[in-house]
């Protein structure tokens, strides 16, 4: 079937995703699914407490290190991914060159 309008989107942005850990109060290193630039591209809560970037490092782009072991708890630790996470979408075969702008 084919495609009426402008040609399907190859590249997206979704949301920004949260990751949660669970404090043991001796642990200080986590790993993150998805690799970061700085401190800056996420917001980090333990037990509903936003922590100051001071509070933790992401030495290597997945490893969050944190100064002082988080307190115990079962999901009390969020790592909030605010940069966008770029992907790219390829178009279905039969969706390709069949565009019809009027």
């Amino acid at each position: 079937m084919p495609y009426y309008g402008n040609n399907p989107a190859t590249i997206f942005e979704s949301t920004p995703v949260v990751q949660r850990f669970n404090g043991d109060g001796s642990d200080t290193t986590f790993t993150l699914t998805t690799t970061v630039s700085s401190v800056q591209d996420v917001l980090v809560s333990v037990d509903g407490v936003v922590q100051d970037s001071n509070a933790y490092t992401i030495p290597d782009g997945t490893t969050l290190t944190f100064t002082a072991a988080p307190s115990s708890g079962t999901g009390n630790i969020f790592v909030n991914y605010l940069s966008p996470q770029v992907g790219t979408v390829t178009p279905a075969a039969e969706n390709k060159g069949n565009v019809l702008i009027t």
